[in-house]
């Protein structure tokens, strides 16, 4: 029987293996929030279609032009000599290094614009007008005082870069486009990289970009500029490394720290080591288990979930406490009676701790959510695991004889007795008020929660926007479409109801990709002017050549001929195909293979604050939503998700305020004492906002769900004290020597479990952790120096 025993228990290393073997960590941060938010979902699509999740952007800053200029030009040789690293590596626009390519483009915009333009475009080849426009370009040529016109003209005898509607890559005409890659002064340049192998999973994109690192490092060491310039990261492959590298810090450090700290409390206590080494190999064991659950149960974990190691450490821990004071307090019984005294309070602390956190699926952030569900898995199982498997290794199985009586321990020091407690109480709650009065906690908006702290990747992505004059950061608009014909339409019918706002001083500026997108109904109607231009080419090149050209001007008109030729050719609808092309159009459009995307750019009005307007963008973009247009951005993602949030923040707290009501009536059976648990989690909670208050910290994102996890996780303190009131008659010297010295030590580890989370990369999961970790100092002090006089008052009158 034993062998099969045996055997069976060897079984559940079958699940706790798959578990382990399926878990996968998700780097991507907006798969933290929900997807029906209109916002959410529109930032959601621009990071999957437009945000290149390959393309490394290097930033390059000295103090002088030409260094900067020759240092970026030096990376970019190296990267592109790295055959293995990079398929693409860009650091001046395309059609300035190869300014053959550019006629492509050129070619696709002539041939997209309305018929009746395309059309006139005709009167320039027309025989009897070519002498006119090559004197006309001979006249440009002599009179004119821009460097830019003179070399452009030199080129473009017949005009053909001047489209006649500006088309939009950022606000300007059909310019050169350097405005993407170099600061104004020069000493600032961007060099775009596009990784060759396959990253997508976060170790292959760290070994990649230290290997790029490499690569950069050793070009600027033999160049002899190392010193003389400043070289950040971002974009995709930055940020992935970063979090990546975060996460599994936040996986491994917090935890370490908080069993390193369990370990210093617990010997520091009870000078005991077996009892020690026996709760550590059960918290490992608990922690591996509820990780092997978690990958059968979520398959990947977030950056927020990891967070769950070292909060259920924290809080696992407290009941193996909770059962090792009672077994020294009660030397003379058995383990199973210890069981039978110690279970109700690690029962019903058990259920509303592990309620608290699976409200967290209802806050609207799927990212807390996991973290809540694998931290309430893990109190279950911790709950189960140290009740029946942490004493019977520690002491010998006895029976207790009908004449052996309790012993009664010395009140601990760590719980003095308290006078006055009224006078105790109302003093308290004065100073809270008081302060609460001159510094109160605010609210944090901001999308800050979701990033890392301290982050590289994003102190580049700010040097970006300072260099390149990006102070006002615009919003996206994003359009998504069967086909191009459908686009069309809801591209106008974005310009149409984005206008209305910018007539309302709702925006100041609206670029639309309108005249880059594809238009099959402008493009059918120019099919047949386009061969009569083409057959031209014989009269035109002897026009130009008798007008004194060389025949290199006439390199950009024959490519433009060549791409009309192409696109009379091409069936349906004709989009760029050559590289240069494709660089510029994957910055606005998308296409997958059933659905098509487009991306506008919009300016808010800055002559009003951000935060008095955000309702109004928040409503355009509810009602824009509805016929799949997305307004998006950063700069509202944070004040549409609080809102979102705050909204539903009754829908966690009326469930977390009916499980903790249910738990304290069937633990307690009676209203006086459920109410002295409700007035601990009052006074706690006062206390913990007056103390973030003198902090200065403000709510966020995700900090505002630590009260209902303090709402769970603070009761446990009172339904400990309050059953040991019970259990031992109100004797407060026993209560303290027992329950109270376990709780203070249980407590202490709860809140390094949440304060080592202060030290998370991500801001939010760090701010949670603070919050969490001081409001359960205020509700284990509470419970531990105060309910237990309010009780003993109580229960006198």
């Amino acid at each position: 029987m034993k062998f099969s025993r045996h055997w069976l228990w060897l079984l559940l290393l079958v699940p706790i293996g798959f578990g382990f073997a399926r878990l996968r960590l998700d780097v991507e941060v907006m798969n933290l929030l929900p997807d029906n938010y209109p916002v959410v979902r529109g930032l959601k699509l621009y990071q999957a279609h437009f945000a290149n999740a390959r393309e490394l952007i290097i930033t390059v800053k000295s103090d002088d032009a030409e260094q900067s200029e020759n240092a970026a030009r030096t990376l970019a040789l190296a990267l592109r000599a790295a055959t293995n690293l990079a398929t693409q590596v860009i650091w001046q626009p395309l059609w300035l290094e190869k300014p053959g390519q550019s006629a492509e483009l050129m070619a696709y915009l002539w041939f997209n614009q309305p018929p009746e333009v395309f059309s006139a475009l005709t009167n320039r080849f027309l025989p009897a007008n070519l002498p006119t426009v090559l004197r006309e370009a001979q006249e440009a040529l002599t009179t004119s005082l821009s460097p830019q016109d003179l070399a452009r003209r030199g080129y473009d005898p017949f005009n053909l870069t001047q489209l006649p509607a500006a088309v939009s890559f950022g606000g300007n005409g059909f310019g050169d486009g350097g405005e993407f890659f170099s600061s104004a002064d020069g000493t600032f340049r961007i060099v775009f990289v596009e990784a060759k192998p396959a990253i997508s999973d976060y170790r292959k994109c760290s070994r990649w970009l230290n290997e790029v690192k490499v690569v950069v490092t050793n070009a600027l060491r033999t160049a002899a500029i190392s010193d003389k310039v400043h070289v950040r990261y971002t974009g995709g492959p930055a940020f992935v490394s970063e979090i990546s590298s975060g996460m599994e810090q936040d996986m491994a450090g917090p935890s370490g720290a908080t069993l390193i700290v369990i370990a210093i409390l617990f010997y520091a206590t009870h000078r005991r080591i077996k009892p020690l080494l026996w709760l550590t190999a059960l918290l490992l064991l608990i922690l591996a288990g509820t990780i092997a659950i978690g990958g059968l149960v979520f398959g990947t974990l977030n950056i927020i979930s990891l967070g769950f190691a070292s909060i259920l450490l924290g809080l696992a821990e407290d009941f193996g406490i909770v059962l090792y004071q009672e077994s020294r307090s009660h030397p003379e019984i058995s383990h199973r009676e210890i069981r039978k005294l110690a279970g109700p309070g690690i029962l019903w602390s058990a259920v509303t701790t592990c309620g608290a956190f699976l409200v967290l699926n209802l806050g609207g952030l799927p990212g807390l959510g996991q973290l809540g569900t694998l931290v309430a898995i893990g109190i279950a199982l911790a709950a189960v695991v140290m009740l029946y498997g942490y004493l019977p290794p520690l002491i010998r199985q006895r029976e207790v004889s009908s004449s052996s009586t309790v012993t009664v321990p010395h009140s601990s020091p760590l719980v003095p007795k308290l006078r006055w407690p009224w006078f105790s109480t109302f003093a308290l709650l004065v100073v809270c008020v008081a302060i609460l009065t001159v510094w109160r906690p605010g609210f944090d908006n901001s999308p800050d929660a979701l990033r890392p702290k301290n982050s590289p990747a994003y102190t580049a992505v700010e040097e970006i926007k300072h260099q390149l004059n990006q102070a006002q950061e615009p919003l996206w608009v994003l359009m998504a479409a069967r086909d191009e014909a459908e686009m069309i339409q809801r591209l106008r019918e974005t310009e149409t109801a984005l206008s209305l706002a910018v007539s309302n001083g709702l925006f100041t500026r609206v670029t639309l990709p309108t005249s880059v997108w594809p238009n099959p109904q402008n493009q059918l109607a120019n099919r047949p002017a386009a061969p009569w231009i083409v057959r031209q080419r014989p009269l035109v090149r002897d026009a130009v050549l008798r007008a004194g050209f060389t025949s290199n001007s006439l390199a950009l008109t024959e490519n433009i001929f060549n791409t009309w030729q192409a696109a009379l050719e091409t069936p349906g609808v004709f989009w760029p195909t050559n590289e240069s092309s494709r660089w510029v159009l994957d910055k606005l459009t998308a296409r997958k293979s059933n659905q098509m995307f487009a991306l506008g750019l919009i300016y808010p009005n800055t002559n009003a604050p951000l935060a008095e307007i955000t309702p109004r963008l928040l409503a355009l973009a509810e009602e824009l939503s509805l016929n799949s247009i997305y307004l998006s951005g950063w700069e509202i993602l944070g004040h549409s998700v609080f809102a979102r949030v705050k909204s539903q923040f009754w829908q966690v707290l009326v469930p977390m305020l009916a499980i903790i009501v249910v738990s304290l009536w069937l633990a307690f059976r009676s209203w006086r004492e459920m109410l002295l648990s409700l007035t601990t989690l009052g006074v706690s909670g006062l206390a913990l906002w007056a103390c973030m208050g003198i902090a200065g910290w403000s709510w966020n994102l995700l900090n505002l769900m630590a009260l209902p996890l303090l709402l769970g996780i603070g009761v446990d303190f009172s339904i400990h004290i309050q059953l040991a009131l019970k259990r031992y008659h109100g004797d407060l010297r026993v209560v303290r020597g027992s329950i109270g010295r376990a709780l203070l030590l249980a407590g202490s580890t709860t809140v390094a479990g949440f304060a080592s989370l202060a030290f998370s990369n991500n801001a939010g999961l760090a701010s949670l952790g603070k919050v969490c970790g001081l409001g359960i100092v205020c509700a284990m002090l509470v419970s531990v120096y105060l309910l237990p006089l309010w009780w003993s008052k109580l229960r006198k009158k």
